[in-house]
């Protein structure tokens, strides 16, 4: 694991490596005998050699043996270097697989070599990258990170007890601290669904004209084509519903270096993927931007975790519209929001269409009230606080509990709408199109409605309005509470100055009366959409249904402000 050794493998160049038995390392080229059947070999190469490899010309590259891992030249993958086979599989092996430099998977297609007549690649038409479950994938450098193509996919499909596991060297080496976010870059997926950065034909779409982007070309099923943060990258397209295949208990940690200067990248990132994707117990965990970002695209996500997040740890825009059920989201020190959603960006405005709108149910977000820069694990992103929902974003959320564990619920904004740079968030909330039921917010600083036009008072609309400017609507059993109603015990199990996560049992406020039932208070959500649940409690956790026991991270330790 350590950097010497990775310098001197680097400096190698090798084009390809087969390694013998009692672990001595070969640093000359050699090649692998393809006449040989290596059907039954965990990815082919040499039968010795429990590394991946692929076939490229006719070539066959393979990965490194050293001891127990296996390490992957930039020869082998790189940032300029796509693996562009048919497959590629890493397989358990009971050390690591070790990368010299990114994984980038499946050959890009940009805008311009699109309009040349280069196919932009649909669903399963790209690289497929396996990864069985317990296996743990290193990265070195810090500005590495995993890029899945369009028409490429992923299958990560860990089990509560073989998680797989993305991370840095020095995680790996024991020595990085939850202090030590952006290591190394993360996931990102770029898929062919929509966004709002491409023109839909319409007046209020981003561009001009009747001709929408979504619409085939001459050579193409569509011609949106956007660049992705990190290195130079496409995503976009017309198929909200494509398959970027499945993740599966997999866990993200010490991600979000700037790859380039002023971009940053995620623990995990979704751009533009569709609902034929699945998303399933997966955690970011000590990331130095956001947890799980959506842009655009309609990807649905079930059982997320974001713990020591440094900027927002849910954060959608572009168009998304997609689905989250049971998400538990805790700030152990500095962090932003747990929720930060946008339908356009600053200097757009706040009414193109396609439109967001994201539906979450059965979140639980733990604020710690620290400031910006402030803390033990300090951030530049803002100040921890909960859901803010803003940029002419529509939004429902039902089923979830936001609070605090510091002392007295301590928090800043627990949740918020904004207007920003035109009416449309707020206007949302008004017309009855954003939505919020059965939710619980306790906290110093439970609601804010900023940058209002008139007088729209956010908390009777969570009681389901009837005021001026807050028109009657269809929420119902949302419960606030605040200043003397604070109760002594917490909400959630653990309770203050611990990273607590399951919604306890009762919940009552100062004098002890029960302020929601869970068993007659929830919102049936499978009656919203077929892909929720009915959920049997309030927030994404309990005692009955601890789900994040004996695969995430990072809950165990104390608060830690």
């Amino acid at each position: 694991m350590k950097k010497l050794f990775a310098l001197t493998a680097m400096s190698s160049a090798l084009l390809l490596v087969a390694c013998g038995g009692g672990g001595d390392i070969n640093l000359s080229p050699t090649n692998i005998d393809n006449s040989q059947d290596n059907s039954t070999n965990n990815g082919g190469g040499n039968n010795n050699n429990p590394c991946a490899s692929y076939v490229k010309n006719g070539n066959t590259f393979q990965g490194q043996v050293v001891g127990a891992d296996c390490f992957y030249s930039a020869s082998f993958v790189s940032s300029t270097n796509p693996i562009t086979a048919d497959e590629v599989t890493f397989s358990a092996i009971s050390g690591v697989h070790e990368f010299a430099d990114s994984l980038f998977i499946g050959e890009d297609v940009d805008s311009q070599a699109a309009a040349s007549g280069t196919p932009i690649l649909q669903e399963g038409e790209g690289t497929k990258l396996n990864i069985e479950a317990g296996v743990t994938m290193v990265f070195k450098r810090p500005d590495s990170y995993v890029r899945i193509t369009r028409g490429s996919q992923i299958f990560a499909n860990g089990t509560e007890g073989a998680p797989i596991t993305f991370t840095a060297d020095e995680d790996i080496d024991g020595v990085a601290t939850e202090d030590d976010r952006g290591l190394w870059g993360g996931i990102q997926i770029n898929g062919n669904g929509m966004t709002n950065k491409c023109h839909d034909g319409t007046a209020t779409g981003s561009g001009t004209g009747a001709v929408s982007d979504f619409t085939a070309t001459a050579n193409n099923p569509h011609n949106c084509n956007q660049e992705a943060e990190g290195q130079p990258a496409t995503y976009g397209g017309n198929n909200n519903a494509e398959s970027s295949g499945v993740m599966k208990y997999v866990v993200v940690k010490h991600a979000g270096f700037e790859v380039v200067d002023g971009n940053e990248l995620n623990a995990f990132t979704f751009n533009g993927v569709g609902s034929g994707t699945t998303l399933s117990y997966l955690q970011a965990y000590t990331s130095q931007d956001d947890g799980f970002e959506f842009f655009g695209g309609a990807v649905n996500a079930d059982h997320i975790v974001a713990v020591n997040v440094g900027d927002d740890s849910i954060d959608y825009s572009e168009g998304y519209n997609g689905m989250i059920q049971y998400a538990v989201v805790v700030h152990t020190s500095g962090a932003n929001r747990c929720i930060e959603g946008d339908n356009t960006g600053g200097g757009r405005s706040d009414a193109i269409t396609p439109t967001t709108n994201m539906i979450i149910s059965n979140m639980t977000c733990i604020t710690s009230s620290i400031d910006e820069n402030g803390g033990v694990n300090a951030t530049s992103k803002g100040d921890s606080e909960g859901p803010l929902f803003r940029e002419g974003v529509f939004f429902q959320m039902y089923n979830s509990i936001v609070t605090s564990n510091a002392v007295n619920m301590a928090s800043n904004e627990c949740f918020e709408l904004d207007n920003t740079e035109g009416p449309q968030t707020i206007k949302a909330a008004q017309d009855g199109v954003s939505k919020a039921s059965s939710n619980l917010i306790a906290c110093s600083e439970p609601t804010k409605a900023s940058n209002r036009v008139d007088t729209f008072d956010i908390n009777n609309w969570l009681a389901g309005g009837g005021n001026a400017d807050t028109p009657a609507n269809s929420n119902v059993n949302n419960v606030v509470i605040s200043g003397a109603d604070i109760p002594a015990q917490s909400l959630i199990v653990g309770g203050v100055g611990s990273r607590g996560y399951k919604t306890a049992a009762t919940l009552t406020k100062a004098d002890g009366t029960a302020v929601f039932d869970q068993a007659t208070q929830l919102t049936d959500v499978a009656a919203v959409d077929a892909y929720f649940e009915t959920p049997t409690y309030l927030g994404g956790a309990n005692a009955g249904d601890d789900w994040l026991a004996g695969w995430t991270v990072g809950l165990s330790a104390p608060l830690n402000p």
